[in-house]
């Protein structure tokens, strides 16, 4: 008996000493994962002028974007980021911010804000706070990139890429929508997105995102599509699909989009065209939508009779320089009305390895026929993005 008590003694005494010396490795290791991060900058510096013929003023923003963020390092498999966004107006806000009252001018749709614009844990696949979600070309669900404040999304997400070689499965939750004008939305919106890299010739995405809008539940939709991209040795090509019903409550109207892009690279310069269809009814709100049917803006909404952009786009590498010159032809997709023409141009250079500079300008030239699209919009960028 004396011998098991002391055996047991031992015993305990041998884990009490583990214990003890485990407690403060666990704190070391945690230490070494906060202080062994990294660090991320992003400023962003942009004068934006617009000029509506059916706003009384026309519209100018000097706008500064400051991102601050931080990535701890890794602990047991487990990281986590915390983000900040500033967006400040750097001239007399002679601008429609969509926020900020001033109807009287056009809208440049940058509101100043000072956020958390990021803050979530990530490990195993799984990603859960608040955070971008890209899915594929941004068409459906996007950041909203090219304005200054973010769109990002309280989720809880999962991805899996070891089901299948060049097989990736996306699964998301999504309970509140963080949007460019900074009202939050709440949802309750599953996202699916299955993406297949293991063809040839091709890039295969299918995915499902349903959006049950929690104060205005009417407005509800559900999206399912596919697309596939590829490139053949000189040659492009790109094609979606996707459908459009109700979802919950929902009484948004059944409907559907298409896209066709064909293109092909003579060395540094690359001549697409495309034409993409989005049917009566059908709605993007997720999108980053400023990268679709002109850079005018025109049409983050839908027309009532749906849209037609034909359009043809051409891009080169010339030195340092990148340029984009696009041509867009926009009509309905019933009733054969006539919306108007656009011309997009840009030019950007790296002029440090963190800092780039850009012009831009659109012109959107309305037919002047077409209820609704009577007016003119023209609008120019100078831009410095710096990012450490």
């Amino acid at each position: 008996m004396k011998r098991s008590i002391l055996l047991s003694s031992m015993m305990l005494a041998g884990m009490a000493s583990g214990t003890a010396h485990a407690e403060p490795m666990e704190v070391a290791l945690l230490q070494e994962a906060i202080f062994s991060g990294k660090t991320s900058l992003d400023l962003r510096l942009r004068a934006e002028w617009a000029d509506y013929d059916n706003a009384t003023h026309e519209a100018n923003a000097e706008t500064l974007r400051t991102v601050l963020g931080y990535k701890t390092g890794d602990y047991h498999g487990v990281k986590a980021f915390l983000e900040f966004e500033d967006v400040s107006n750097m001239g007399h806000e002679n601008y429609n911010s969509t926020v900020n009252g001033k109807v009287e001018y056009g809208v440049i749709a940058d509101p100043q804000v000072t956020q958390v614009n990021q803050a979530y844990l990530e490990g195993y696949g799984f990603k859960a706070g608040r955070q971008k979600i890209i899915f594929d070309n941004a068409r459906f669900v996007g950041d909203v990139a090219w304005r200054q404040n973010d769109q990002t999304f309280d989720a809880i997400g999962y991805t899996n890429t070891t089901l299948l070689k060049d097989l990736a499965v996306t699964l998301d939750y999504v309970s509140k929508i963080h949007p460019i004008n900074g009202v939050v939305k709440g949802v309750r919106a599953p996202m699916v997105n299955v993406r297949y890299a293991g063809f040839p010739a091709a890039k295969v995405a299918v995915f499902y995102y349903g959006v049950d809008e929690q104060y205005t539940p009417a407005n509800s939709w559900e999206h399912a599509g596919a697309r596939v991209d590829g490139v053949i040795k000189d040659f492009l090509y790109e094609a979606s699909y996707a459908d459009q019903d109700q979802y919950q409550e929902g009484t948004t109207k059944g409907s559907s989009y298409r896209d066709l892009q064909v293109g092909y690279k003579f060395g540094p310069v690359t001549l697409k065209v495309q034409q993409e269809v989005l049917k009566q009814g059908f709605k993007t709100p997720l999108a980053t939508l400023h990268a679709f049917n002109g850079w005018a803006d025109r049409f983050l909404a839908t027309p009532a009779n749906g849209l037609e952009d034909t359009n043809i786009k051409l891009m080169a590498k010339l030195a340092d320089y990148s340029f984009v010159l696009a041509a867009h032809d926009f009509q309905s997709d019933a009733n054969s009305d006539k919306y108007g023409q656009e011309v997009d141009f840009s030019v950007s250079k790296p002029l440090t390895s963190k800092l780039t500079m850009l012009v831009k300008a659109a012109s959107f030239n309305a037919d002047g026929k077409t209820v609704g699209f009577t007016n003119d919009t023209t609008k120019a960028w100078v831009q410095f993005a710096y990012k450490m």
